[in-house]
């Protein structure tokens, strides 16, 4: 169950074109005169329309911002939400397939003050990040639209009437999917790192399968890792270290209403770092969230109570001299995760024990959060906490000096924290719409 919380924490066809994009299901924007004109000017001009564009992820994956400067030229791009008169905020969300559904909030400032929008598009699990790019280039040109029809640029835009001959935009059903909303996911890897003192190779993979609509949610995981380093001390000593995991888990979730969920976890492990030849775990779990569920990719507030049974079967007798043992244990937890035009934060409390005996138990704290205070500065905070009372695996004995440097078992702790905090501040021209990757990795 703790897996699956940490996972529940930890929060339309392609549109092709070369100079038109659909509007909805059949408008096309012609803009291959506007985009010349800007290609050839590195820029757009100064009286276009001024766009912040908010993604969070840095610079790679869906928040390529070099990709969207290239795509979409003739609009200015500023580095200061304060600058803009359209703040796109881009958030996301994994669908039951695998993929993803991205949605575009359009936030007008300036002149365009209450005038907001909402877009989506979802891409499938299968796309190359080429596909996924251009389909949010593609939604977020629809989303700027009505605020370059209200400018200078209007003379610009070229609209026209389409028909599409497919059915992409269309909701599959149960009886129109084949696979009846079921996706499989097979992984595995192998790293090989050898120099004339050390050699070092792990081999994992896994296999996954999940089917999820909106009244009900089934997962379930196989998985597995081997590690094993050899370090030479000297011309004729060497260490060996191994460390190997096996997991089993799956997850039922049954929607009950916009705010309401009731779920039940399995797991089954086996793990030489955590003392566990097995261990299984079965946990019903009932969660409420205060916002709807619809919101979720920009603001939730959940709280969730699991109750549940563990056996544990050890590789080595614990501290508690046990080899074998059966437990009931119960938590409670909350999560806060909020992204809005100003920044985001998220945060998580949760509590946990073992009903037969509560003073063994576990309080975890974690606050996490991105400030824009002004005009160019923001703000980061993350700190966490761990007040730890529950390790009931942990082997009998002193570690050796070899184990502890090597990690090739759990340590005891009383508590864990971290603390972070930084800060950046720009300022310069209020423009960023040149994009030059000459010697990037120089």
């Amino acid at each position: 169950m703790a897996t699956a919380l940490r996972q529940k924490l930890r929060h339309a066809r392609q549109i092709l074109f070369a100079s038109s994009v659909v509007i909805g299901a059949n408008l096309i924007w012609n803009t291959s005169a506007l985009a010349q004109e800007s290609a050839a000017a590195d820029a757009a001009p100064l009286g276009a329309l001024r766009v912040f564009f908010d993604c969070s992820g840095g610079r790679g994956g869906t928040c390529d911002f070099d990709f969207y400067r290239r795509e979409i030229p003739f609009v200015n791009y500023t580095r200061d939400r304060e600058d803009s008169e359209v703040h796109v905020l881009l958030t996301s969300e994994q669908t039951g397939s695998g993929g993803r559904r991205y949605t575009l909030d359009f936030i007008g400032r300036a002149r365009f003050v209450d005038v907001d929008d909402r877009l989506e598009v979802t891409t499938r699990a299968n796309l190359s990040q080429e596909q996924q790019l251009t389909a949010i280039a593609d939604m977020l040109k629809l989303g700027l639209i009505r605020y370059i029809a209200r400018t200078d640029q209007a003379a610009n835009l070229d609209v026209a009437y389409e028909g599409l001959e497919s059915d992409a935009g269309t909701v599959a059903t149960p009886e129109s999917d084949p696979w009846n909303f079921w996706t499989f996911r097979l992984r595995g890897n192998a790293n090989l790192n050898v120099d004339e003192r050390t050699e070092f190779y792990r081999i994992g993979g896994g296999l996954s399968a999940n089917r999820i609509t909106d009244g009900l949610k089934l997962e379930f995981s196989l998985g597995g890792n081997y590690n094993e380093s050899t370090f030479e001390t000297s011309d004729t000593t060497s260490v060996t270290s191994i460390r190997e995991s096996y997991d089993f888990e799956a997850l039922n979730v049954w929607s009950l209403s916009n705010h309401w969920s009731i779920g039940i976890s399995y797991e089954a492990e086996h793990s030489t770092f955590e003392n566990h030849d097995v261990r299984l775990n079965i946990a019903p779990a009932l969660e409420y969230n205060i916002f709807p569920y619809a919101e979720s990719t920009r603001r939730q507030f959940s709280i969730l109570y699991t109750i549940g049974a563990s056996y544990a079967d050890y590789i080595e007798e614990t501290v508690f001299l046990k080899t074998t043992e059966t437990l009931a244990r119960h938590s409670l937890s909350a999560s806060l995760s909020i992204r809005q035009p100003w920044g985001g934060s998220f945060g998580f409390m949760e509590f946990s024990q073992f009903l037969n005996d509560v003073s063994k138990n576990r309080f975890q704290v974690f606050l996490g959060a991105d400030f824009r205070l002004f005009r160019g500065l923001s703000l980061n905070v993350n700190a966490n906490y761990e007040r730890i009372r529950d390790q009931i695996n942990l082997p009998a004995g002193d570690a050796t000096e070899e184990e502890v440097l090597l990690r090739q078992r759990i340590l005891g702790s009383g508590f864990e924290y971290s603390f972070s905090m930084g800060f950046s501040y720009t300022f310069g021209s209020i423009f960023s719409n040149v994009v030059n990757p000459r010697l990037d990795r120089f």
